[in-house]
Protein backbone atom coordinates (compact mmCIF):
# COMPACT_ATOMS: atom_id res chain seq x y z
CA UNK A 1 0.00 0.00 0.00
CA UNK A 2 1.96 2.95 -1.29
CA UNK A 3 1.54 6.58 -0.27
CA UNK A 4 -0.40 7.31 -3.47
CA UNK A 5 -3.37 5.26 -2.19
CA UNK A 6 -3.72 7.36 0.95
CA UNK A 7 -5.77 10.55 1.23
CA UNK A 8 -2.74 11.65 3.26
CA UNK A 9 0.22 10.49 1.06
CA UNK A 10 2.75 11.51 3.76
CA UNK A 11 1.24 9.03 6.23
CA UNK A 12 1.58 6.17 3.76
CA UNK A 13 5.17 7.07 2.95
CA UNK A 14 6.19 7.24 6.64
CA UNK A 15 4.64 3.85 7.46
CA UNK A 16 6.28 2.28 4.40
CA UNK A 17 9.61 3.75 5.52
CA UNK A 18 9.20 1.99 8.91
CA UNK A 19 8.10 -1.32 7.26
CA UNK A 20 4.91 -1.53 9.34
CA UNK A 21 3.29 -5.05 9.01
CA UNK A 22 -0.06 -5.64 7.23
CA UNK A 23 -2.44 -5.54 10.21
CA UNK A 24 -1.26 -2.31 11.91
CA UNK A 25 -0.74 -0.77 8.45
CA UNK A 26 -4.36 -1.48 7.45
CA UNK A 27 -5.61 -0.32 10.87
CA UNK A 28 -3.76 3.00 10.51
CA UNK A 29 -4.95 3.37 6.90
CA UNK A 30 -8.56 2.86 7.97
CA UNK A 31 -8.27 5.55 10.68
CA UNK A 32 -6.56 7.93 8.24
CA UNK A 33 -9.26 7.47 5.59
CA UNK A 34 -12.05 7.79 8.17
CA UNK A 35 -10.57 11.12 9.35
CA UNK A 36 -10.41 12.33 5.72
CA UNK A 37 -14.21 11.93 5.55
CA UNK A 38 -15.63 12.99 2.15
CA UNK A 39 -12.22 13.50 0.58
CA UNK A 40 -11.54 9.76 0.95
CA UNK A 41 -12.52 7.49 -1.91
CA UNK A 42 -13.78 5.04 0.72
CA UNK A 43 -16.11 7.61 2.32
CA UNK A 44 -19.39 5.77 1.59
CA UNK A 45 -17.98 2.43 2.73
CA UNK A 46 -16.48 3.79 5.96
CA UNK A 47 -19.68 5.66 6.84
CA UNK A 48 -21.56 2.34 6.62
CA UNK A 49 -19.20 0.58 9.05
CA UNK A 50 -20.41 0.07 12.64
CA UNK A 51 -18.98 2.51 15.17
CA UNK A 52 -18.87 -0.03 17.98
CA UNK A 53 -19.39 -3.71 17.03
CA UNK A 54 -20.18 -6.23 19.77
CA UNK A 55 -17.00 -8.28 19.27
CA UNK A 56 -15.22 -9.08 22.54
CA UNK A 57 -12.70 -6.33 21.75
CA UNK A 58 -15.39 -3.88 22.90
CA UNK A 59 -16.32 -5.61 26.14
CA UNK A 60 -14.85 -4.06 29.26
CA UNK A 61 -12.63 -6.19 31.50
CA UNK A 62 -15.43 -6.18 34.09
CA UNK A 63 -17.91 -7.50 31.49
CA UNK A 64 -15.51 -10.24 30.37
CA UNK A 65 -14.95 -11.29 33.98
CA UNK A 66 -18.64 -11.15 34.82
CA UNK A 67 -20.12 -12.96 31.84
CA UNK A 68 -17.35 -15.21 30.51
CA UNK A 69 -15.70 -16.44 33.70
CA UNK A 70 -16.49 -20.07 32.80
CA UNK A 71 -15.26 -19.92 29.19
CA UNK A 72 -11.66 -20.04 27.98
CA UNK A 73 -12.62 -17.51 25.27
CA UNK A 74 -12.39 -14.87 28.02
CA UNK A 75 -8.60 -15.33 28.16
CA UNK A 76 -8.40 -15.12 24.36
CA UNK A 77 -10.28 -11.82 24.48
CA UNK A 78 -7.98 -10.40 27.18
CA UNK A 79 -4.93 -11.41 25.13
CA UNK A 80 -6.41 -9.77 22.01
CA UNK A 81 -7.09 -6.50 23.84
CA UNK A 82 -3.54 -6.58 25.23
CA UNK A 83 -2.13 -7.15 21.72
CA UNK A 84 -4.08 -4.20 20.29
CA UNK A 85 -2.94 -1.92 23.11
CA UNK A 86 0.66 -3.10 22.64
CA UNK A 87 0.51 -2.52 18.87
CA UNK A 88 -0.85 1.00 19.31
CA UNK A 89 1.75 1.88 21.96
CA UNK A 90 4.53 0.59 19.71
CA UNK A 91 3.34 2.73 16.77
CA UNK A 92 2.85 5.75 19.02
CA UNK A 93 6.37 5.54 20.48
CA UNK A 94 8.22 4.61 17.28
CA UNK A 95 6.31 6.67 14.70
CA UNK A 96 3.35 8.82 15.75
CA UNK A 97 5.23 10.80 18.41
CA UNK A 98 7.94 11.65 15.86
CA UNK A 99 5.44 12.90 13.26
CA UNK A 100 2.69 14.64 15.30
CA UNK A 101 1.60 16.77 12.32
CA UNK A 102 0.92 13.68 10.20
CA UNK A 103 -0.42 11.50 13.05
CA UNK A 104 -2.19 13.87 15.51
CA UNK A 105 -3.23 12.19 18.76
CA UNK A 106 -6.82 13.43 18.48
CA UNK A 107 -7.11 11.20 15.38
CA UNK A 108 -4.67 8.35 16.04
CA UNK A 109 -5.39 7.22 19.59
CA UNK A 110 -6.28 4.12 21.55
CA UNK A 111 -10.03 4.45 20.91
CA UNK A 112 -9.69 4.80 17.14
CA UNK A 113 -7.26 1.86 17.06
CA UNK A 114 -9.69 -0.28 19.05
CA UNK A 115 -12.31 0.61 16.44
CA UNK A 116 -10.08 -0.06 13.41
CA UNK A 117 -8.80 -3.38 14.79
CA UNK A 118 -12.39 -4.35 15.62
CA UNK A 119 -13.27 -3.75 11.97
CA UNK A 120 -10.26 -5.79 10.79
CA UNK A 121 -10.97 -8.74 13.11
CA UNK A 122 -14.58 -8.89 11.94
CA UNK A 123 -14.18 -8.02 8.24
CA UNK A 124 -10.68 -8.84 7.01
CA UNK A 125 -10.55 -11.78 4.59
CA UNK A 126 -7.68 -14.04 3.52
CA UNK A 127 -7.45 -14.62 -0.22
CA UNK A 128 -6.23 -18.21 -0.92
CA UNK A 129 -5.14 -17.56 -4.50
CA UNK A 130 -2.92 -14.69 -3.29
CA UNK A 131 -1.08 -16.91 -0.77
CA UNK A 132 -3.43 -15.97 2.05
CA UNK A 133 -2.94 -12.21 1.65
CA UNK A 134 -5.32 -10.24 3.87
CA UNK A 135 -7.66 -7.58 2.49
CA UNK A 136 -10.72 -5.52 3.28
CA UNK A 137 -13.32 -6.07 0.55
CA UNK A 138 -15.87 -3.22 0.74
CA UNK A 139 -19.56 -4.27 0.68
CA UNK A 140 -18.73 -7.98 0.31
CA UNK A 141 -17.96 -7.94 4.06
CA UNK A 142 -21.60 -7.06 4.72
CA UNK A 143 -22.61 -10.67 3.92
CA UNK A 144 -23.69 -12.68 6.97
CA UNK A 145 -22.21 -15.99 8.07
CA UNK A 146 -23.93 -19.36 7.86
CA UNK A 147 -22.55 -22.64 9.22
CA UNK A 148 -24.32 -24.45 6.37
CA UNK A 149 -22.35 -22.92 3.47
CA UNK A 150 -18.70 -23.23 2.44
CA UNK A 151 -18.58 -20.25 0.07
CA UNK A 152 -15.79 -17.75 0.57
CA UNK A 153 -14.25 -14.74 -1.18
CA UNK A 154 -11.16 -15.07 -3.36
CA UNK A 155 -9.16 -13.10 -5.88
CA UNK A 156 -9.79 -13.98 -9.52
CA UNK A 157 -6.78 -13.35 -11.76
CA UNK A 158 -8.75 -13.31 -15.01
CA UNK A 159 -11.13 -10.55 -13.91
CA UNK A 160 -8.53 -8.98 -11.58
CA UNK A 161 -11.05 -8.66 -8.81
CA UNK A 162 -12.37 -10.41 -5.72
CA UNK A 163 -15.18 -12.83 -6.62
CA UNK A 164 -17.88 -14.61 -4.67
CA UNK A 165 -19.34 -17.82 -6.12
CA UNK A 166 -22.35 -19.27 -4.30
CA UNK A 167 -22.55 -23.00 -3.59
CA UNK A 168 -26.27 -23.14 -4.34
CA UNK A 169 -28.97 -21.27 -6.24
CA UNK A 170 -30.66 -18.36 -4.43
CA UNK A 171 -34.16 -17.05 -5.10
CA UNK A 172 -34.72 -13.33 -5.82
CA UNK A 173 -34.94 -11.43 -2.52
CA UNK A 174 -33.42 -14.30 -0.53
CA UNK A 175 -30.52 -13.45 1.78
CA UNK A 176 -27.15 -14.66 0.48
CA UNK A 177 -24.78 -16.15 3.04
CA UNK A 178 -21.03 -16.67 3.19
CA UNK A 179 -18.72 -18.70 5.43
CA UNK A 180 -16.43 -16.82 7.81
CA UNK A 181 -14.47 -20.04 8.15
CA UNK A 182 -14.66 -23.18 10.28
CA UNK A 183 -14.79 -21.36 13.60
CA UNK A 184 -16.20 -22.33 16.98
CA UNK A 185 -19.01 -20.35 18.59
CA UNK A 186 -16.42 -18.79 20.91
CA UNK A 187 -14.27 -17.65 17.98
CA UNK A 188 -17.32 -16.20 16.22
CA UNK A 189 -18.21 -14.24 19.36
CA UNK A 190 -14.59 -13.16 19.82
CA UNK A 191 -14.25 -11.59 16.36
CA UNK A 192 -17.77 -11.01 15.07
CA UNK A 193 -19.95 -10.49 18.12
CA UNK A 194 -22.55 -13.23 17.57
CA UNK A 195 -23.21 -16.83 18.60
CA UNK A 196 -24.97 -19.28 16.21
CA UNK A 197 -28.03 -21.11 17.43
CA UNK A 198 -27.12 -24.03 19.70
CA UNK A 199 -26.35 -27.24 17.82
CA UNK A 200 -26.13 -25.63 14.36
CA UNK A 201 -22.34 -25.18 14.15
CA UNK A 202 -20.47 -28.39 13.18
CA UNK A 203 -17.15 -26.63 13.91
CA UNK A 204 -18.09 -25.74 17.48
CA UNK A 205 -15.73 -26.74 20.27
CA UNK A 206 -14.88 -25.98 23.88
CA UNK A 207 -11.39 -25.50 25.28
CA UNK A 208 -10.90 -27.86 28.23
CA UNK A 209 -8.27 -26.72 30.78
CA UNK A 210 -6.04 -29.46 32.24
CA UNK A 211 -3.41 -29.01 34.95
CA UNK A 212 -0.70 -31.04 36.63
CA UNK A 213 -1.24 -31.42 40.36
CA UNK A 214 1.45 -29.65 42.39
CA UNK A 215 1.15 -32.44 44.97
CA UNK A 216 2.41 -34.90 42.32
CA UNK A 217 5.74 -36.39 43.47
CA UNK A 218 7.04 -36.04 39.91
CA UNK A 219 5.66 -32.54 39.33
CA UNK A 220 9.08 -30.98 38.55
CA UNK A 221 10.14 -33.76 36.19
CA UNK A 222 6.81 -33.68 34.34
CA UNK A 223 6.90 -29.88 34.08
CA UNK A 224 10.43 -30.01 32.66
CA UNK A 225 9.30 -32.55 30.04
CA UNK A 226 6.33 -30.35 29.08
CA UNK A 227 8.45 -27.19 28.84
CA UNK A 228 10.91 -29.01 26.58
CA UNK A 229 8.06 -29.40 24.07
CA UNK A 230 6.61 -25.90 24.41
CA UNK A 231 3.90 -26.80 26.95
CA UNK A 232 3.20 -25.67 30.51
CA UNK A 233 1.75 -27.14 33.71
CA UNK A 234 -1.70 -25.92 32.63
CA UNK A 235 -2.87 -26.56 29.08
CA UNK A 236 -6.12 -26.20 27.15
CA UNK A 237 -7.23 -28.74 24.55
CA UNK A 238 -10.21 -28.53 22.17
CA UNK A 239 -13.15 -30.88 22.63
CA UNK A 240 -15.78 -31.23 19.91
CA UNK A 241 -19.09 -33.03 20.03
CA UNK A 242 -17.35 -35.81 18.04
CA UNK A 243 -14.41 -36.23 20.43
CA UNK A 244 -11.03 -34.84 21.42
CA UNK A 245 -7.46 -34.86 20.03
CA UNK A 246 -4.83 -37.50 20.81
CA UNK A 247 -2.70 -34.77 22.41
CA UNK A 248 -5.27 -34.39 25.19
CA UNK A 249 -5.10 -38.11 26.01
CA UNK A 250 -1.28 -37.93 26.05
CA UNK A 251 -1.39 -35.02 28.52
CA UNK A 252 -3.77 -37.02 30.73
CA UNK A 253 -1.38 -40.02 30.64
CA UNK A 254 1.47 -37.75 31.75
CA UNK A 255 -0.62 -36.20 34.54
CA UNK A 256 -1.45 -39.60 36.12
CA UNK A 257 1.76 -41.51 35.31
CA UNK A 258 3.58 -42.90 38.39
CA UNK A 259 7.31 -42.37 39.22
CA UNK A 260 8.06 -45.80 37.73
CA UNK A 261 7.28 -44.32 34.27
CA UNK A 262 9.74 -41.41 34.61
CA UNK A 263 11.80 -42.60 31.62
CA UNK A 264 8.70 -42.21 29.43
CA UNK A 265 7.80 -38.68 30.59
CA UNK A 266 9.60 -37.08 27.62
CA UNK A 267 7.91 -39.35 25.07
CA UNK A 268 4.45 -38.68 26.56
CA UNK A 269 5.05 -34.90 26.80
CA UNK A 270 6.12 -34.85 23.14
CA UNK A 271 2.88 -36.64 22.18
CA UNK A 272 0.92 -34.01 24.14
CA UNK A 273 2.33 -31.23 21.93
CA UNK A 274 0.70 -30.43 18.58
CA UNK A 275 4.09 -29.17 17.35
CA UNK A 276 5.87 -32.51 17.54
CA UNK A 277 5.65 -35.19 14.84
CA UNK A 278 6.10 -38.07 17.28
CA UNK A 279 3.51 -40.87 17.31
CA UNK A 280 0.45 -39.53 19.12
CA UNK A 281 -1.65 -42.65 19.63
CA UNK A 282 0.10 -43.85 22.76
CA UNK A 283 -1.48 -46.62 24.84
CA UNK A 284 -0.66 -47.33 28.46
CA UNK A 285 -3.31 -49.89 29.55
CA UNK A 286 -2.15 -49.90 33.19
CA UNK A 287 -2.99 -46.20 33.67
CA UNK A 288 -5.69 -45.72 31.01
CA UNK A 289 -8.50 -45.81 33.56
CA UNK A 290 -6.78 -43.16 35.68
CA UNK A 291 -6.17 -40.99 32.59
CA UNK A 292 -9.83 -41.16 31.56
CA UNK A 293 -10.90 -40.37 35.13
CA UNK A 294 -8.53 -37.36 35.09
CA UNK A 295 -10.21 -36.02 31.91
CA UNK A 296 -13.65 -36.72 33.38
CA UNK A 297 -12.78 -34.80 36.57
CA UNK A 298 -11.59 -31.85 34.45
CA UNK A 299 -14.82 -31.94 32.42
CA UNK A 300 -16.97 -31.99 35.55
CA UNK A 301 -15.00 -29.11 37.06
CA UNK A 302 -15.64 -27.01 33.93
CA UNK A 303 -19.31 -28.04 33.79
CA UNK A 304 -19.80 -26.83 37.36
CA UNK A 305 -18.41 -23.39 36.41
CA UNK A 306 -20.83 -23.13 33.46
CA UNK A 307 -23.73 -24.28 35.65
CA UNK A 308 -22.88 -21.71 38.30
CA UNK A 309 -22.91 -18.89 35.73
CA UNK A 310 -26.09 -20.06 33.98
CA UNK A 311 -27.94 -20.41 37.30
CA UNK A 312 -26.86 -16.92 38.39
CA UNK A 313 -27.50 -15.24 35.01
CA UNK A 314 -31.24 -14.89 35.57
CA UNK A 315 -30.81 -12.45 38.46
CA UNK A 316 -27.83 -10.55 36.99
CA UNK A 317 -28.03 -6.82 36.21
CA UNK A 318 -31.32 -6.17 37.98
CA UNK A 319 -29.56 -3.33 39.82
CA UNK A 320 -28.90 -1.32 36.62
CA UNK A 321 -31.22 1.68 36.30
CA UNK A 322 -29.90 3.34 33.11
CA UNK A 323 -31.99 2.01 30.14
CA UNK A 324 -29.03 2.30 27.75
CA UNK A 325 -26.69 0.44 30.11
CA UNK A 326 -29.36 -2.14 30.89
CA UNK A 327 -29.97 -2.84 27.18
CA UNK A 328 -26.24 -3.32 26.60
CA UNK A 329 -25.82 -5.65 29.56
CA UNK A 330 -28.90 -7.70 28.71
CA UNK A 331 -27.59 -8.13 25.15
CA UNK A 332 -24.07 -9.08 26.26
CA UNK A 333 -25.43 -11.44 28.90
CA UNK A 334 -27.60 -13.21 26.31
CA UNK A 335 -24.55 -13.70 24.06
CA UNK A 336 -22.66 -15.14 27.05
CA UNK A 337 -25.57 -17.44 27.96
CA UNK A 338 -25.78 -18.70 24.35
CA UNK A 339 -22.02 -19.34 24.27
CA UNK A 340 -21.89 -21.03 27.67
CA UNK A 341 -24.89 -23.21 26.85
CA UNK A 342 -23.28 -24.42 23.61
CA UNK A 343 -19.90 -25.07 25.27
CA UNK A 344 -21.48 -26.85 28.23
CA UNK A 345 -23.43 -29.05 25.81
CA UNK A 346 -20.16 -30.33 24.32
CA UNK A 347 -18.77 -31.01 27.81
CA UNK A 348 -21.93 -32.94 28.76
CA UNK A 349 -21.42 -35.13 25.68
CA UNK A 350 -17.75 -35.74 26.59
CA UNK A 351 -18.78 -36.51 30.18
CA UNK A 352 -21.30 -39.10 28.95
CA UNK A 353 -18.72 -40.81 26.69
CA UNK A 354 -16.07 -40.88 29.43
CA UNK A 355 -18.46 -42.29 32.05
CA UNK A 356 -19.63 -45.00 29.67
CA UNK A 357 -16.06 -45.94 28.75
CA UNK A 358 -15.01 -46.08 32.40
CA UNK A 359 -18.09 -48.13 33.29
CA UNK A 360 -17.28 -50.64 30.52
CA UNK A 361 -13.65 -50.87 31.64
CA UNK A 362 -14.60 -51.40 35.28
CA UNK A 363 -17.30 -53.95 34.51
CA UNK A 364 -14.78 -55.82 32.30
CA UNK A 365 -12.23 -55.81 35.13
CA UNK A 366 -14.87 -57.04 37.55
CA UNK A 367 -15.83 -59.88 35.18
CA UNK A 368 -12.19 -60.88 34.78
CA UNK A 369 -11.73 -60.84 38.56
CA UNK A 370 -14.79 -63.08 39.06
CA UNK A 371 -13.49 -65.55 36.46
CA UNK A 372 -10.09 -65.53 38.16
CA UNK A 373 -11.65 -66.13 41.58
CA UNK A 374 -13.76 -68.96 40.12
CA UNK A 375 -10.70 -70.66 38.64
CA UNK A 376 -8.79 -70.24 41.89
CA UNK A 377 -11.63 -71.96 43.79
CA UNK A 378 -11.61 -74.85 41.29
CA UNK A 379 -7.91 -75.50 41.80
CA UNK A 380 -7.97 -75.25 45.61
Amino acid sequence: MSGREWSSPEAGQVLKQYSVPDWPLLATYLISEASAQKSSRWCNYISALPRQPYSLLYWTRAELDRYLEASQIRQRAIERVTDVIGTYNDLRLRIFSKYPDIFPEEVFNMETFRWSFGILFSRLVRLPSMNGKVALVPWADMLNHSCEVETFLDYDKSSQGVVFTTDRAYQPGEQVFISYGKKSNGELLLSYGFVPKEGTNPSDLVELPLSLKKSDRCYKEKLEALKKHGLSASQCYPIQITGWPLELMAYAYLAVSPPSMSKQFDEIAAAASNKSTIKKDLRYPDIEEKALQFILDSCESSISKYSKFLQASGSMDLDVTSPKQLNRRVFLKQLAVDLCTSEQRILFRAEYILRRRLRDMRSGELRALRIFDGLRNIFK
